[in-house]
């Protein structure tokens, strides 16, 4: 096949990944892969040199040069669709969907978009009155996960969509590494990561010899120092900061607290469970219940419900054979999101759709 893939650009990113895999993928399958970039940045990911790529070069400077810009990429893009033709196209980020599939009308192709970020997040008016008339008109939409699939079929109409969840990445071969009394949490340090929550909640373990390391940075890093400090948990709760050996900690840590209470596909959750990490998660709007099985691969539980969360934390420190347990069970994730089983999902998507 002929693909064609669209994405801002590939900084550093959950999208910018999985489109990144996924172009390199469909190559090593021997696909012809077109991966068009629609605004200047520069690439964190590498793109193997089967696939071709096209810069667009759309600006974000100013309003005014913004607003011509957009009108030039539009076209820009419309030319490349034309003069590509492609079997299918597949663009990532609603604003930048709703741009390919406008560029797409009347050119008699397959395009199929997918929003990245959590389905309920608040968006402006007009992009919200633009999904509404432009998504009706994609051949499919990919959904991260089954709640983000209500919502697209409620907001959009559109019939044709399907879960794909984001590919697990690959994990480096490590030495063994002796396990630690380390509860693990990684992501940024904003609200809507429930960090809070996590630390209120390990306040009030039982166990004395456990330790909490909170992987990450952002705005609320001073909040939650003073938090750490009022609750006397300076000598128990690490922040090492944004790192590169995020495998490694995943490898030395004992079990993993996810107190996100709004994600778009909770990608430091898989990662975990790919580990083999006992995972005890908020039952957020978006993701976990889609990848844990209450009881049996992880824990699941009320989003800010402080006293579950300290609950099944005790229950994990004080009983080895059911972090062994439910950790095994967590790590079957791996053959679930496999990269070249998601792959191949989006090919099966791509193939049964008329434009």
């Amino acid at each position: 096949m002929k693909i064609l893939l669209i994405i801002p650009t590939l900084k550093q990113g959950g999208a910018e990944r999985v489109m990144s895999e996924l172009a390199n993928n469909l190559n090593t399958l021997g696909h012809q892969v077109h991966l068009c970039l629609l605004v200047d940045n520069e690439d964190f990911y590498t793109i193997e040199k089967g696939v071709t790529i096209h810069r667009l070069g759309f600006e974000n400077k100013n309003s005014i040069q913004k607003k011509f810009s957009e009108i030039k990429t539009f076209f820009r893009l419309r030319r490349l669709m034309t003069k590509i033709n492609p079997d299918a196209t597949l663009s990532f980020m609603d604003k930048y969907n709703v741009l390919t599939i406008l560029a797409s009308r009347f050119l008699k192709l397959k395009v199929f978009v997918s929003d990245r970020s959590n389905p309920n997040k608040t968006i402006s008016s007009n992009l919200k009155l633009l999904k509404r008339q432009t998504y009706k008109h994609a051949s499919g939409i990919i959904a991260q996960t089954s709640l983000a699939k209500e919502v697209l079929f409620e907001t959009t109409k559109n019939s044709n969509i399907r879960v794909i969840h984001n590919p697990l990445k690959q994990i480096k071969s490590l030495p063994s590494i002796q396990k630690e009394k380390i509860i693990l949490n990684a992501g940024r340090m904003v609200e809507e990561k429930g960090q809070k929550y996590l630390i209120e909640a390990f306040s009030k373990l039982k166990a004395n010899d456990w330790k909490l390391v909170i992987l990450g940075d952002g705005k609320l890093r001073p909040e939650l120092e003073k938090q750490i400090s009022e609750l006397n948990l300076t000598h128990k709760v690490l922040f090492p900061g944004t790192v590169q050996n995020i495998d490694e900690w995943m490898a030395r840590s004992s079990i993993f607290a996810f107190p996100s209470i709004s994600e778009g596909f909770p990608n430091a959750l898989v990662e975990a469970m790919a580990f083999g990490l006992p995972c005890v998660s908020f039952n957020c709007d978006a993701g976990p219940s889609d990848l844990i099985n209450n009881n049996k691969n992880g824990y699941l539980i009320g989003t800010k419900d402080v006293a579950a969360l300290a609950s099944k934390l005790n229950e994990l420190c004080s009983n080895e054979e059911l972090r062994t347990q439910l950790g095994n069970e967590a790590k079957k994730i791996s053959t679930k999101l496999d990269a070249q089983k998601i792959t191949q999902e989006y090919l099966a998507f791509f193939k049964q759709q008329k434009p």
